[in-house]
């Protein structure tokens, strides 16, 4: 083969890879983006050297596509790029497996799952156990194609990289034999389409429960979390309390007005109750108040500056005015210095059907939401506050909880994108801060939300797929070292 043809291949797959999730994710790219890289390393002579290429490579496209993704890059601008470099390095650890059975063995058909178990295995264990929950997982590049995103509603996130893996390994067997399609190919490809397939049908299945509710939500006007932040660096305490006490006043106003505009459940973003132990109080009891008179639920995220370690906590409260149900934030507390939460989730009942409710990053741990489809819950409330470089990536991460565990999502989100979605991974709505022009509260919304649960395999046997695969990766290995040359 010509030498140059290679880094051909190279060149395609890091000009695909701009296009596998990040910023600019199109689904259809991480199909075919690792097609080109297995060809480019398995045909390369000076595997050391090509290997720095493939490296270099790929967290050039990662730091461009997603820079400013992660907070990192808020406490030093080389932290991300640092982030990424590793990343990238462990995410090129199957194409080195690949690469070396694909020269040890004769082709053959069974080759073809090596590359597929290696991706899916260093997939799942670069994901589980990291505090930066599934962030980053290969599954979410298949953000809104919904039929390749019914899959996680059996496997978790570990049937989608598989998947991806095996078809561009099947394609390198075409590829190596001449283009010449094989039965145990055609079987492959034919199984392959039928999955899709599958789950393009589960998406026309009936979306829309007996019963449902009209939830609104809204976030904080524009710049005015950043002005809260600002007074209490300044150590303000006089400025921050007046901030506080004139915000929820407009909050209370804004939560009966939507109740009178019909609204039978009203959430409020991530943070949007922030303020001293008192003026916490004092507003819970403004919301209580509120609930009871108009006959509705609220959401209420509150967020205690005063304690310590501050509490980032999101209460529900019932129509007598009760606080139901009370969820300390779990995921990323390290990172921001606030009460971690024990990750135990709870539930309440009410007439529109079993209600719960986690925070921003907490949805990120797939094996903890895994309570709300073990628990059958109707309608998950996820309040959150994100920032411009990760709005569309974290907003698509929450469908895929809606999927896994056959439940409906409104996500009322500061800063980013505020969504609502069915069962299926189905936007209902959709509204990105970012995108408006206004000087009031910032994504609103108002949508008539399906009611009702799904039942899915995902619930009963959870990462089963990830540990398979990562038993079979572990065998991979064990296998290179009994086929080392002597």
């Amino acid at each position: 083969m010509n030498k140059n043809l290679r880094y051909l291949w190279l060149l395609l797959a890091t000009v695909l890879g701009f296009f596998v999730g990040g910023k600019w994710n199109i689904p259809f790219m991480a199909w075919i983006a690792p097609i080109f890289l297995i060809r480019f390393f398995r045909d390369s002579d000076k595997a050391g050297r090509n290997f720095l290429l493939m490296w270099l490579a790929s967290a050039g496209v990662a730091i461009v596509s997603w820079s400013g993704a992660t907070a990192l890059n808020r406490i030093s601008p080389v932290a991300e790029p640092i982030l990424f470099l590793v990343f990238s390095l462990i995410g090129l650890l199957p194409y080195v497996v690949d690469r070396i059975y694909y020269r040890r063995f004769a082709s053959s058909f069974w080759l073809t799952l090596v590359f597929p178990v290696a991706f899916t295995a260093v997939d799942f264990l670069s994901s589980s156990g990291s505090p930066f929950g599934t962030f980053g997982a290969s599954a979410y590049s298949q953000s809104g194609f919904t039929s390749a995103m019914q899959i996680v509603s059996v496997t978790g996130l570990w049937g989608i990289p598989f998947l991806i893996g095996w078809f561009a390994s099947l394609v390198n067997y075409v590829w190596e034999s001449g283009f010449k399609v094989t039965r145990l190919a055609l079987i492959s490809f034919g199984l392959l389409t039928l999955i899709i397939g599958l789950g393009f049908s589960r998406t026309l299945l009936k979306s829309q429960p007996e019963q449902s509710a009209v939830v609104a939500g809204f976030s904080l006007p524009d710049g005015k979390s950043h002005e809260l932040i600002d007074q209490l660096q300044a150590k303000d305490e006089a400025g921050f309390r007046q901030t506080v006490v004139e915000l929820h006043a407009e909050q209370l106003n804004q939560i009966r007005a939507m109740a009178e505009q019909g609204a039978d459940i009203v959430s409020l973003q991530e943070g949007a109750g922030i303020g001293m132990t008192d003026q916490v109080e004092k507003l819970i009891a403004g919301a209580s108040m509120i609930a009871k008179e108009e006959d509705i639920y609220v959401i209420l995220p509150t967020f205690d500056v005063e304690k310590s370690p501050p509490e980032n906590v999101v209460h529900i409260i019932d129509p007598n005015g009760d606080v139901v149900l009370s969820h300390v934030k779990y995921g990323g507390s390290m990172f921001e210095g606030s009460l971690p939460g024990d990750g135990v989730l709870q539930t309440v009942d009410t007439p529109y059907g079993k209600l719960s409710a986690v925070i921003c990053w907490d949805a990120d741990f797939p094996n903890v939401i895994q309570q709300v489809g073990k628990q059958n819950v109707d309608l998950l409330f996820i309040p959150s506050n994100d920032w411009l470089g990760v709005k569309d990536i974290h907003n698509s991460m929450a469908a895929f909880r809606a999927v896994e565990n056959g439940v409906s999502i409104f996500r009322q989100t500061g800063l980013g994108v505020s969504s609502a979605i069915n069962v299926y991974g189905h936007e209902i709505s959709r509204v990105d801060t970012f995108a408006e022009n206004t000087t009031g509260f910032t994504g609103i919304q108002m949508v008539e939300m399906p009611i009702g649960s799904v039942n899915t395999m995902y619930t009963s046997i959870g990462d089963a797929l990830g540990n398979v695969m990562l038993l079979g990766f572990v065998g991979l290995l064990v296998g290179l070292f009994f086929t080392r040359k002597k």
